[in-house]
This record gives structure tokens, sequence and C-alpha cells, in this order.
């Protein structure tokens, strides 16, 4: 009668030892907290797009990240839409070709100077599409055809973070940068009323891109 009753016994006490074990406590270093209060895990520092081409000049100094291609003739790229970054480390967005620089956006009236020769380091832009993008940027180009032949480049740039804005009040404009890319004169006594037109930013002078980097530009496909 005693080895029933010991099985019995042993029957009973093995099950309540095993279900003691597994709903023991777990040692505090080896507690996992649950999903919901875990800590983030730290990010990486974001240091850019992986494997950006570049576009370079002739002599190989580089000029900036390709954003994207100007696809516009299907079997290859016109150019490509590059961040060109000023002084200061902010990158504006300049169209670049093998043999040109160009802004995003040109045209008679748009780039406007109080001076009557397209002098000095201020300019009125009337853009009436800004990119995304922290500055905005126009190029001047000297030279005909542009895309071929041009003789200089002046890359101009808005401060960071440019508002829309009209001209003060009684601001006179005496020239602009005319579709030959060439400076030519506005009508007489030309202004910018407030409230017409779509507005514009102002810029300023920053550099001669075609005297600071050498034809041929290409990429590193």
């Amino acid at each position: 009668m005693k080895l029933p009753v010991l099985a019995a016994l042993i029957g009973v006490v093995l099950p309540v030892s095993a279900f003691a074990q597994a709903t023991a406590p777990v040692p505090a270093s080896k507690a996992v907290a649950p999903a919901a209060v875990r800590e983030p895990a730290p990010q990486p520092p974001r240091t850019g797009p992986c494997c950006v081409r570049k576009v370079w000049d002739g002599l190989g100094h580089e000029i900036g990240d390709v954003v994207d291609y100007d696809e516009r003739f299907s079997s290859q790229p016109l150019g490509a839409y590059v961040a060109y970054h000023v002084k200061g480390g902010d990158a504006v967005i300049l169209a670049v070709s093998p043999e040109a620089f160009m802004g995003l956006q040109g045209g008679n009236m748009i780039a406007l100077f109080t001076t009557p020769d397209c002098s000095g380091n201020s300019m009125f832009a009337m853009l009436s599409w800004p990119p995304l993008a922290k500055r905005y940027a126009m190029v001047l180009l000297s030279g005909w055809p542009a895309q071929v032949a041009a003789t200089h480049a002046w890359l101009w740039v808005t401060d960071p973070l440019p508002v829309r804005q009209f001209p003060p009040a009684g601001t006179v404009f005496r020239s602009t940068w005319s579709d030959s890319n060439a400076c030519a004169p506005t009508p007489p006594g030309y202004t910018v009323p407030v409230g017409s037109g779509v507005g514009g930013f102002p810029m300023h002078r920053v550099e001669d891109l075609l005297a600071k980097y050498h034809r041929p530009f290409w990429i590193n496909y």
C-alpha cells in the first residue's frame, strides 16, 4: 500500500513544483521590459542619401550632388539638377549641362535692378515657383547661345528661408536681365505695385560660376 500512496504524492508534488518553477520571478538582471515601455533605439546620424552621384568640372573639382535628371530627351539625360552649396552650408538648386549653369527660372522682367545697367549686388527676382529649398537662386548668363557659348554665369541667392514679398512702396526698377542674356532697360518708372503679380524675393550676387569651374561638366555614372 505504501508504493501507490508514494506514487500519488509524487504525481501531485511534481506538477506543483514545475508550476512554481515556471512562475518564479526572473532575476532583475534578466528582466525584459514590456515593449510599450522600452526606450527607443538610438538613430544613426543623417549624413545624406546613400550613393548619390556628383557633378564634377573638367579639372576634377566637385560641383555638387545630383538631385534629379532632366529627362525630357528619352534616350539620355540632358543634364542634372544639382544641390550647390554656398558659403554657410546651405544648398541651392541649379540646372547643370555639360557646358552651362542655369537657374530654374529665367525670362525678361524676372530679374530686376534699381540701377540702369544691372550693376550692384542687389536684385529683385520675381520667381513664380521657387524650389523646395532653404534658399532660392537665379543664374544670369552672359553670351549667346547660353548652353554653348556663355562667358559668365553669375549666381544670385536669397537669404535663408525667404518669404515672398513686394518691394517697398515707391521702388523704381530701371533695368532687367533680358532673354538675350544681356542687360536691358525697363519701361520708364517701372514699379511692382503691392498686390499685383506674384511678388518675388530679394537676392544678392555671390559669384561667377564659369570663373570658378571649368567645362566640360560631367557625372560619374
